[in-house]
């Protein structure tokens, strides 16, 4: 048997067929789908074709059906009755728990209270998939469908097939090895960037971006000497004492208590930048499993900052608000 001929039918096409049969003429099944007499000359033709059958008598009028067309439109309707179920079933398990889910996360927030928030939703999904990665590409993987919900700083507000929430937001900070600056002075960005190299994050990246907007702000054309991909890396890089950087708490965070007693971190007084965080999806898609996420996300945040005392230093007042 060929592979042509072992196609299964087109359930458009099979639908309109059905209703040209039930109402007894073309025109009168163009006006009950709301298409055009001729797109349902053209869905009949195509159904006969890929059957290789004849189901309707055009020889005759009023409409006649051959014998195959009697036989599919007698029995075809419960056919076309599953497929609406299917897709109603379908469009529910998006909106209820215990669906199959695939969620992205920026690195920082996936390193931080990523374990956490995972454990909550295998409680109330079918099962899960995270991606974790640089929020260009958990950007472009949910533009594309191959996530569902992403957590991430874009939250898509020119795209209306999809929607956000707030998770928190927190601002920026400059941090550096510490005592780099020996005298005691209060640290600013000018006397970092006269007396240390610079550390950036990519160009490319969204923090990257953030951040050449606050040197700017603060009128610092410094050099780029060493750019690096990761946050963990470049909290490293500033450690070993190999410059000064501007991160966010988050990103902090994620390195744990490893270098809380290495680090100094300097508050940007002038032109600071708040990066949020948002949960972002197809509008009406996962509206339970959004407001699970949302919770877990706020919750680990401060079950985490509560736990580990020393972090807080991370967390300068203000640094990140949780809101609500």
């Amino acid at each position: 048997m060929s592979k042509q001929s072992d196609r299964p039918v087109d359930l458009y096409q099979l639908d309109v067929f059905l209703t040209v049969a039930s109402m007894g003429s073309m025109s009168a099944a163009a006006g009950v789908l709301g298409i055009s007499q001729s797109a349902v000359s053209q869905a009949v033709a195509q159904l006969e074709q890929s059957l290789g059958l004849v189901l309707i008598d055009r020889a005759r009028r009023p409409l006649s059906l051959t014998s195959a067309g009697l036989y599919i439109s007698e029995n075809a309707e419960p056919l076309i009755a599953l497929a609406r179920q299917l897709k109603a079933h379908a469009t529910d398990a998006s909106k209820t728990e215990g669906s199959y889910l695939r969620i992205g996360m920026i690195d920082s927030v996936a390193n931080t209270i990523g374990p956490s928030v995972i454990k909550q939703l295998l409680a109330r999904t079918s099962g899960l998939s995270v991606q974790i990665g640089m929020a260009i590409a958990q950007e472009e993987a949910l533009l594309s469908r191959e996530l569902d919900l992403i957590i991430s700083t874009n939250e898509f507000v020119d795209n209306p097939a999809f929607e956000h929430k707030l998770l928190y937001k927190e601002n920026f900070v400059a941090i550096s090895g510490r005592g780099s600056l020996r005298d005691g002075s209060l640290a600013t960005l000018r006397m970092l960037a006269d007396t240390q190299p610079f550390i950036r994050f990519s160009r490319g990246s969204t923090l990257g971006i953030r951040v050449e907007r606050i040197l700017r702000y603060n009128e610092l054309d410094l050099p780029r000497k060493l750019e690096v991909d990761h946050a963990d890396t470049l909290t490293l890089l500033v450690a070993q004492g190999l410059g000064w950087a501007i991160t966010t708490p988050t990103c902090l965070l994620q390195t744990g208590t490893r270098f809380v007693d290495v680090i100094d971190l300097i508050p940007i007084d002038r032109g600071n930048s708040v990066r949020s965080i948002y949960l972002v999806g197809r509008r009406g898609e996962f509206p339970t499993l959004s407001e699970t996420i949302a919770d877990a996300v706020k919750q680990s945040l401060l079950v985490l900052l509560d736990s580990h005392v020393k972090l807080r230093r991370y967390v300068p007042a203000g640094g990140i608000d949780i809101g609500g």
